[in-house]
């Protein structure tokens, strides 16, 4: 159930309305079944194996709560490895296979290693890392939910249970075992984030998709230099205005139910560093790589610099590997952790006024931001022969003007400077939206979805992130 489709602008407010006219005592199970209805939606083939990983996270979380003291890190470590195996299995082992068998036939082996053939279940990366923070958590203190009812919706929760945000239980288990009610200006808020996340998707992430990103990814050589170029800045733009517009809807459907769940962008291209832009881009599987691979790797406090380099790098190559099993993405996280390593260094050994320097801060924000632009080949390319044609083809100069669409060019200059402009005035209007009232709010719903009409592409394209 995408969405942006009409099948979901149906499923939400029939969800609402059985959600608010229960007592309290029954919305956690209509958020359950809802969830786990959604989430059928899609196949009804995926249910059986995330509703196997979250019992399996339930009862560990259950079985530590009592066992911290005696075999706890012994427990903890299956526990673990258990909810990894599925998505290891799944995601990676054709990947692994593959890998080794090439390694083999260098070495003069002639040996394929069977490969699983296992269709990615939707969402898998992300509910496999919220139930693994689970478990760790409550190993390192914190209550384990009893209830399996709750820690079911609190895992499946369908706004977020798709691609996120990544959810720790601190965040959403209290609000699922309490009176949740709506406060002043959360329908509004909800609206408003579902608005601003149509428009990210369905009039400027599916525009430059077709309009430009495809074609260009597509054949490379058939463009010139500066469509090239273009289509790098463009992708650059769509695959943010693609996944923090799922999560802007995400949020705002979750706002209808009176839930918060954490913002994962922060106006990620407005980076003055590389370190910042992870700071700022999908911030909670940032923050999910520090706290469970960064700092039990030892973080900044171990014995020496160059370990926490390498702390920083294996970190970062995690969340490459995280997105596709793929060299590609391997590479991907590899030049991310060099360049963090760099800021890092830099940072060490430089005057820390210069962060005050309005000149210096806006060189560093367009040197980070052309980093991300050029490292996002590695990002999109399906192999590096394509991410090399891509790259040479940005040196090839010619004298024609780009062969673009009006319309996608417009939007990718109208994109760009609602990104740049003061985050201010968007949450001024967010707040004067928020307490608009009903007759505001379907006009402007309305004429979003006519904009979506007339600008999109026609077409029902999925967001990018459902394929990780």
């Amino acid at each position: 159930m995408h969405f942006a489709s009409l099948d979901f602008l149906i499923f939400l407010p029939v969800t609402l309305l059985i959600y608010w006219a229960v007592s309290a005592r029954y919305r956690n199970s209509v958020l359950l079944v809802s969830s786990l209805a959604f989430y059928a939606s899609w196949r009804v083939s995926y249910l059986p194996l995330l509703l196997v990983v979250v019992l399996f996270a339930w009862l560990s979380g259950v079985i530590l709560q009592q066992s911290r003291t005696v075999g706890g890190k012994r427990w903890v470590t299956l526990s673990v490895l258990g909810l990894l195996i599925p998505l290891l299995v799944v995601k990676y082992q054709a990947w692994l296979a593959e890998t080794l068998s090439a390694a083999l036939a260098i070495l003069g082996l002639e040996y394929q290693i069977p490969q699983v053939d296992v269709e990615l279940p939707l969402g898998i990366s992300f509910f496999t890392f919220q139930v693994v923070a689970y478990v760790v958590d409550v190993y390192r203190g914190s209550e384990a939910e009893r209830s399996p009812i709750k820690f079911v919706t609190f895992v499946t929760f369908f706004p977020q249970l798709i691609a996120g945000p990544i959810v720790r239980s601190k965040d959403l288990l209290p609000q699922l075992n309490s009176s949740v009610w709506l406060k002043h200006g959360d329908i509004g808020t909800g609206l408003f984030k579902i608005g601003s996340g149509m428009v990210k998707k369905l009039i400027i992430a599916d525009t430059l998709k077709i309009g430009i990103v495809s074609p260009v990814f597509f054949d490379p050589a058939s463009f010139t230099g500066l469509e090239v170029l273009i289509a790098l800045y463009a992708y650059t733009l769509q695959i943010y205005c693609d996944f923090s517009g799922y999560t802007d809807i995400a949020l705002g459907s979750a706002k209808l139910f009176g839930i918060n769940l954490p913002e994962n962008f922060r106006r990620p291209y407005k980076s003055a560093s590389v370190a910042e832009f992870w700071r700022r881009w999908h911030i909670t599987l940032s923050d999910w790589v520090r706290d469970y691979v960064y700092f039990p790797l030892g973080g900044s406090r171990v014995s020496s610099e160059w370990k926490v380099y390498r702390n920083i790098i294996v970190t970062l190559v995690v969340i490459g590997l995280w997105h596709r099993a793929s060299w590609m993405l391997v590479a991907y996280g590899l030049l991310h952790g060099l360049a963090v390593s760099i800021n890092r260094w830099q940072r060490k050994r430089s005057d820390s006024n210069t962060n005050h320097n309005r000149f210096a801060l806006w060189w560093r924000v367009a040197l980070t931001f052309h980093f991300v632009v050029f490292a996002r080949i590695l990002f999109r390319s399906e192999n590096f022969v394509i991410a090399q044609e891509v790259l040479q083809a940005v040196g090839r100069q010619s004298l024609l003007l780009p062969r673009f669409s009006a319309t996608a060019m417009l939007i990718l200059f109208a994109g760009y400077a609602l990104h740049f402009s003061p985050r201010a005035w968007i949450d001024t209007l967010g707040e004067r939206f928020a307490v608009a009232g009903p007759g505001l709010w379907a006009v402007v719903l309305g004429v979003v979805g006519a904009l979506g009409m007339l600008f999109g592409s026609g077409q029902m394209l999925a967001f990018e992130y459902y394929q990780f």
